[in-house]
């Protein structure tokens, strides 16, 4: 894997933070499939796709410079959430957007490293730090490389290649590690859903007053009111009883009254 005229590979993989490879026959297979209505199709390795998340996970950035313009490379790059200013296309001569990428980096070339697999590739890889290419890479790129991967471009080059710049600055063995345990962790939350979150409106937590001590409250003193007396109960008189008068005295009074008659 390591070409034998650049022992010093590992030490100037150490330095790199930003990796810049070509697209056609290097991050795919070479081939261009065209399809009936004439619209084009590329074939991308998951294998690549995860090497190069694990390379931005260790802060290595990430560019593509290509001499074809297609959207599917945007597709994929937006899979791996790769910042689409550092994606130039339609470049046969790579040279000014190797020097557009760099100043937007701010890097120097010695930690800049490029994988490609053909002629037009050896403009750039002659002024970077490291490079790397594939297994079917043209003879002239395979002389002048740090590293030659065991795969063609398409089927996992990529991935071998970032994996061996890992190892080179001591992070290969701490991913590994992450890997080898066990216990679930809590997956971090994709950036789209706490962008929404943070977009919803939540009622806001109701504040909690103290509570305030409170003075008893005094009786109020009012003027004693004059009472009544109690009224005396004097006890009921039995009734006398009335005497029942006869009817026939009553008849001669009243005829006494008609006659003026007293008897």
């Amino acid at each position: 894997m390591i070409n034998n005229m650049r022992k010093e590979s590992f030490e100037r993989a150490k330095k790199v933070k930003l990796i810049i490879m070509d697209v056609d026959g290097t991050l795919t297979d070479g081939g261009i499939y065209i399809g009936e209505n004439g619209e084009l199709f590329k074939s991308f390795h998951c294998r690549d796709g995860f090497g190069i998340t694990l390379a931005k996970r260790a802060e290595i950035e990430i560019a593509f410079i290509t001499g074809r313009v297609s959207k599917h490379l945007l597709v994929r790059a937006q899979e791996l959430n790769i910042n689409p200013e550092a994606i130039l296309q339609g470049h046969l001569d790579k040279r000014e957007a190797y020097i557009e990428i760099k100043n937007k980096f701010n890097l120097a070339d010695d930690e800049i490293a490029y994988i490609g697999d053909d002629i037009l590739d050896l403009p750039i890889m002659v002024q970077v730090g490291f490079t790397g290419t594939v297994a079917n890479a043209v003879t002239e790129v395979k002389t002048r490389t740090c590293v030659v991967s065991d795969f063609n471009g398409g089927e996992g080059a990529v991935r071998e290649i970032i994996e061996f710049i890992l190892k080179a600055k001591n992070l290969w063995n701490g991913i590994v590690a992450e890997y080898l345990n066990p216990e679930i962790k809590q997956p971090k939350e994709p950036f789209y859903l706490a962008a929404n979150k943070s977009n919803l409106s939540t009622p806001p937590t109701p504040v909690r007053q103290p509570i305030q001590k409170t003075q008893p409250v005094q009786p109020t003193r009012t003027a004693p009111q004059p009472t009544t007396p109690p009224l005396k109960q004097t006890p009921l008189q039995a009734a006398k009883p009335v005497a029942a008068r006869d009817e026939t005295a009553e008849k001669l009074e009243q005829m006494g009254k008609k006659f003026n008659l007293k008897f």
